[in-house]
């Protein structure tokens, strides 16, 4: 049988590292990109009126960093970070199915990924999510942000996304309509995961 107040360090510990090691790796990467841009500025500067072949070379892979390398990165994160999301909520409820011998397993519901998790938090634990209702609100978000970059979103989510995009500054749409992410947005999900997974740990254990 799991012990409550060994489990309750450890998840509470183990989402904590994680997000803290997720964002530090997030840093260094664009830490990385920002120094590789700033050299290769250096290298134009210093060859601006030297050879201009050069200077295209690098103009070009100036931005292939900013444009392409950056956008797969952030791309990238947010999809693993929401991918952890999932993943977490789920071991979450397996645990406590076990710990709190309920009848009822989380896969036993119907629906997948973060809805069925809220479900079973909601239906079989008892976490009470109108006390927090905006933290699961942000998270809705990024769920529709991270649909919108893994598949091809219907209408009705396309309108859902460009509301969330006309009223969140670090989110933008190119030319091409693909969404652009600035370097704060990641920083961003990374606090509100850590915020939200937070309030459920609270409920779920001081009960």
């Amino acid at each position: 049988m799991l012990n409550r107040g060994l489990l309750k360090a450890g998840l509470g510990g183990k989402f904590m590292v994680d997000l803290s090691n997720f964002r530090q790796y997030y840093k260094e990467v664009e830490t990385k990109f920002h120094d590789d841009k700033n050299a290769i500025k250096g290298k134009q500067d210093s060859t601006l009126s030297i050879d201009w072949d050069e200077f295209n070379d690098l103009h070009n892979d100036y931005y292939t960093i900013e444009l392409h390398h950056v956008d797969i990165h952030r791309k990238s994160c947010l999809v693993t970070l929401y991918s952890y999301l999932e993943s977490f909520l789920n071991y979450l409820c397996e645990c406590l199915y076990k710990l709190n011998d309920y009848s009822v397993k989380h896969t036993d519901l119907e629906g997948k990924g973060i809805t069925r998790a809220r479900l079973y938090l909601d239906k079989i634990v008892g976490v009470d999510f109108n006390k927090i209702n905006s933290e699961w609100a942000s998270i809705k978000n990024l769920n529709l942000i991270r649909n919108s970059i893994v598949h091809n979103s219907g209408k009705s989510d396309r309108e859902k996304i460009d509301r969330i995009i006309k009223n969140e500054p670090d989110l933008s749409l190119d030319m091409f309509n693909e969404i652009r992410i600035k370097d704060s947005y990641i920083n961003e999900a990374i606090n509100q995961i850590e915020v939200f997974l937070t309030l459920i740990h609270e409920q779920v254990f001081e009960k």
